[in-house]
């Protein structure tokens, strides 16, 4: 499963764990739905579109009717049936209030969970301050502490995971932020319901259209590392430079740099058509240009990455103003000296990824994300990138 899709469905099973009923009936509920929650996510590999397709399943709904009804449940316990006894039972605030603190002595020492606890703490206030029940539920229902336990709870769980998260990831972020906002507006269930009806015809109008960008970005970077890279021709350089020029090697670097500047033109073209912006706009975009290169992750959801050449953007930059948009004859790029020339092209070794994700990890340190990662059974995934950490050629 998706890292970042498993934490978020980690994070909604840890919710219903952590709101405890004695009600058999709800507790196999509980389980079947859990089941069901894991499968959907097994069987989703885009975070983007997690949301919105988490919505449209209905399992959204399936999980704010299970909260909604162990709530209740836990309402009810203490009440005496009136077919059993003469007489109901009325319970006191602290009686009301025994599964509450239940979950909350589970919950109390994970400090991710702050948002829910800190609705936990205001009923135990409301509580110690009234002796009769009824004034108590009457302050409680006006704080509408009842709902903010399951949304407080959740908001606290959807922002740690964005914060997390590269915030020039648009295309990841935004369905994460919109969410937020929805719950953040939710006043009761039935407003949940709505605001994630909304929420997901948003995210499946916007947030298509931001990865969308991006995807012809990343496939312009490919494009342009074949024209220019080993296999194009920069391997002809190299091939020229040392004097061995097999015939059939050196006519197949040819045509691959005929061939990736042929895409890249089309590509350029497609990108400036659709979203209406050039290369240039794409270099000083801080994270479209990003895209343009082979990067690596090295710490969680893209806050951090590696890369193999510090100087691959003003290659590229050179070969497409100098040689692609000219449009200048293949004779003519291969002889072309370039401006820009490579350091040493290799991949990072794994002693700098490891020194690049510990200067990561010191970087983040503080946010909940990164602190509380391994509680979160997450683990790194590469969607991207953001600030970043060059590795520097050797040679």
């Amino acid at each position: 499963m998706d890292a970042t899709i498993k934490m978020m469905i980690q994070g909604y099973i840890d919710g219903l764990d952590n709101m405890h009923t004695d009600d058999e009936s709800i507790k196999k509920e509980v389980e079947d739905y859990k089941k069901e929650l894991i499968a959907f996510g097994e069987s989703q590999n885009d975070p983007a579109t997690f949301f919105p397709k988490f919505q449209d399943s209905g399992l959204m709904g399936k999980y704010m009717d299970l909260a909604t009804k162990i709530t209740m449940a836990a309402q009810t316990k203490q009440q005496d049936s009136p077919s059993e006894q003469p007489k109901k039972h009325i319970a006191t605030p602290s009686k009301w209030l025994e599964p509450f603190r239940t979950s909350y002595d589970y919950i109390k020492n994970l400090p991710i969970r702050e948002r829910g606890l800190a609705v936990y703490r205001k009923l135990f206030e409301i509580g110690d301050r009234h002796t009769y029940i009824t004034e108590f539920l009457t302050e409680v229902e006006k704080e509408n502490l009842l709902w903010k336990i399951t949304s407080e709870d959740t908001l606290g769980i959807l922002n740690i995971s964005l914060s997390g998260m590269d915030p020039l990831y648009k295309g990841l972020t935004y369905p994460v932020r919109k969410n937020i906002e929805a719950w953040e507006n939710s006043i009761c269930e039935a407003d949940a319901y709505y605001l994630q009806d909304r929420l997901a015809e948003d995210v499946a109008r916007n947030s298509q259209k931001l990865l969308q960008k991006e995807l012809f970005v990343i496939q312009l970077g490919l494009h342009l590392m074949i024209y220019r890279g080993p296999k194009g021709k920069e391997g002809l350089m190299e091939m020229i430079a040392t004097g061995h020029c097999p015939r059939i090697e050196f006519m197949g670097k040819a045509s691959a740099m005929a061939v990736g500047k042929m895409q890249a033109r089309r590509t350029l073209d497609i990108i400036k058509k659709v979203f209406g912006i050039t290369f240039d706009d794409i270099i000083a975009d801080e994270f479209l240009k990003y895209k343009l290169i082979s990067t690596a992750n090295v710490c969680g959801l893209s806050k951090a990455y590696v890369q193999s050449n510090a100087n691959i953007l003003d290659i590229l930059a050179d070969a497409v103003h100098n040689e692609i948009i000219p449009d200048i004859s293949l004779i003519d790029a291969i002889r072309r000296e370039p401006s820009v020339k490579f350091g040493r092209w290799r991949m990072p070794e794994d002693s700098e990824h490891a020194k690049a994700e510990a200067m990561a990890r010191n970087h983040f340190q503080d946010l909940p994300y990164f602190k509380y990662e391994d509680q979160l059974k997450s683990a790194s995934f590469h969607v991207g990138t953001g600030e970043g950490f060059d590795i520097k050629p050797l040679g």
